[in-house]
Order: structure tokens, then C-alpha cells, then sequence
């Protein structure tokens, strides 16, 4: 019988994924896997398990949100694990299953989707060469948001709630000098924030980067320019369409599969970006492309060759 690793977050979200276990251990012994469960209890404990863990597991499944998905997926490629990922999501955001094509809540679609279908390889990417993302690398202004908006608020409003708090905190803003390197080019420019995107969306917003394909080796940067503030909130409500990638007044936007990023201001207090929107490293750091380095199941392969 082939064997299955169940990794599962009970805080995540609105703590109710222990209602659907029955679930998800059911339909995954019915698609002939063994199932062996594995509870966080407390920070750090993922990769301890996974560190020690058995590497003949036919599948990993990851029950979370995005810093779950992301803890266990730093874990299996530090031991050089590549082991098809299967992602069921539990969390607040969940961005990259929203990508994959899973909605929260609904666990019987996400579990017959990894049994029933063959996963496909997908780019990740790694800063300074020693720590991995799977949607976003993210620095500036507004990269706590996700953890700052209250989990109630993010459940009743999706991500109108990110922009009432990007609006909220608005007062606060001012231009930072970023040095953006990429493999044919740098630039220098105000901005006020960047996220480095994998797939097409991140802290609720689904279309931030619609050109976005996760097989194609390549990231999008997008970034809002430092410009007035009065076309900030405007800038927002684009972003829940999509709309902004056509605003090169207020957008920067670039495609490749390098880019080092520093801030030109020593006495900018913000130094960290987010990975995955957990915290990350300081700046500068250096982010790269690994071409379809890990199997993951999904809906997305279609879509992704209309974006082609």
C-alpha cells in the first residue's frame, strides 16, 4: 500500500479542520494510501518531524495556510525531499491554493483532487539561496497586513479587508529608494512596496499578477511607485480586479527569474521582507528561480497554458 504523510495545522484559520479529518483519512485510504497523520503542537515541530522523517512517502499533504505550506515545504527541500505536495487549505488568506484552484472549506475536492489526478512540477523560489518560497517574497510598506487584520475580519471580508487596512494605514506612508537588479537591468525607484510573485495572488488579492504562471520560470515584480498618495487607494481597488497592471504611472512591473533587492535608504526601519508572509531576510537579498523543482497537485495546468 502506497503511504501518505498528513501534516496539519489545528490553529489555522477558523480551527475547524479537525471536523473534516474523517474526511480527508477516508478518501484517502479509499485512493489506496496508508495515511500517517502528524498534529503541530508547537513552533518548530514540522521540520524536527520532517527532518526525521521516512523518505519513501509516496505523497505530503499540508492542512494550513500559507506559512504551513511554507514551513513544511522549507522542510522537505532542505533534506532534498521531492515528494509530490498536495495542499489543502485551512488558513485565513490561502493564496496559493487559491492559485491551485482549491477553496477553503471545501476538503472533499482538494483530497479526491490528489488522489485522482497526477501532480505537475512548479517553479519555487529561493532567497540567498538557503530559504524557499512557493507564492511571494514581499518588502516595504504593507507587508504585515495579513498580520495585522483581525482573523474574523479577514473571514467576513476576504480581501476587502486587506485594503481597508492598506487604507487605514495610509497616513504612515512615505517613498522608500529601492535599487531593483535584475538579469539584463537596474533600476532605481521610489516605491512604496514590492511583492516578487510566483503565482497570481497574494494577501487576499487574487489578480495581482494575472500574467503569472508557476511553470514558467520566470517571477513578476510588482510594485506601487512612490507617487502621491491621493492615487494609492485607487491603485488598491485595481488590484482587486487586476486592473493595475496597466498603470505604469503608478505600477512597476517586471518579469525575469533573478532579482536583488536593496533599499538606498540606511535609516529605513522596515529591513525585513516576508516570504510567503512569514518573516523573511533583510535586504539586500538575492532571489532566484528553481524550475519546476517540486510536484504539486492542482486545476491550475490548464488555466496556465491559456496564459501562454
Amino acid at each position: 500500500m502506497k503511504k501518505l504523510k498528513l501534516i496539519y495545522n489545528p490553529f489555522s484559520g477558523n480551527k475547524s479542520f479537525k471536523f473534516d479529518l474523517d474526511i480527508c483519512i477516508g478518501i484517502f485510504q479509499e485512493g489506496g494510501y496508508e495515511v500517517h497523520p502528524f498534529r503541530t503542537l508547537h513552533p518548530g515541530d514540522i521540520e524536527e518531524h520532517i527532518a526525521r522523517m521516512s523518505p519513501d512517502y509516496d505523497i505530503v499533504v499540508a492542512s494550513g495556510g500559507d506559512g504551513t505550506v511554507n514551513i513544511v515545504l522549507n522542510a522537505l527541500m532542505r533534506r532534498g525531499l521531492r515528494i509530490p505536495l498536495g495542499i489543502i487549505p485551512s488558513g485565513t488568506a490561502n493564496d496559493f491554493a487559491t492559485y491551485l484552484g482549491f477553496k477553503s472549506g471545501n476538503v472533499e475536492d482538494c483530497c479526491q483532487t490528489i488522489v485522482n489526478t497526477e501532480p505537475v512540477d512548479i517553479d519555487l523560489g529561493v532567497v540567498n539561496e538557503s530559504i524557499f518560497f512557493i507564492n511571494v517574497c514581499a518588502g516595504g510598506l504593507l507587508t504585515n497586513v495579513s498580520q495585522t487584520v483581525d482573523k474574523d475580519v479577514k473571514n467576513a471580508l476576504g480581501s476587502l479587508s486587506y485594503y481597508l487596512k492598506g487604507v487605514e494605514q495610509l497616513p504612515n506612508f512615505h517613498k522608500i529608494p529601492f535599487r531593483i537588479t535584475t538579469s539584463t537591468e537596474v533600476l532605481e525607484e521610489n516605491l512604496y512596496l514590492y511583492m516578487i510573485m510566483n503565482s497570481a495572488g497574494t494577501g487576499g488579492f487574487t489578480k495581482l499578477s494575472p500574467e503569472a504562471a508557476v511553470t514558467d520560470g520566470k517571477f513578476e515584480l510588482l510594485a506601487i511607485k512612490g507617487r502621491s498618495l491621493i492615487d494609492v487607494p485607487t491603485v488598491f481597488l485595481k488590484m482587486l480586479s487586476g486592473e493595475h497592471i496597466h498603470d505604469k504611472k503608478n505600477i512597476l512591473y517586471l518579469k525575469d527569474d533573478y532579482f536583488k533587492v536593496e533599499c538606498l535608504d540606511e535609516n529605513f526601519s522596515i529591513m525585513e521582507s516576508t516570504v510567503d508572509g512569514e518573516l523573511g531576510p533583510k535586504m539586500p537579498f538575492e532571489v532566484r528561480v528553481l524550475p519546476k523543482a517540486i510536484p504539486v497537485f492542482g486545476k491550475f495546468y490548464e488555466k496556465e497554458k491559456k496564459v501562454k
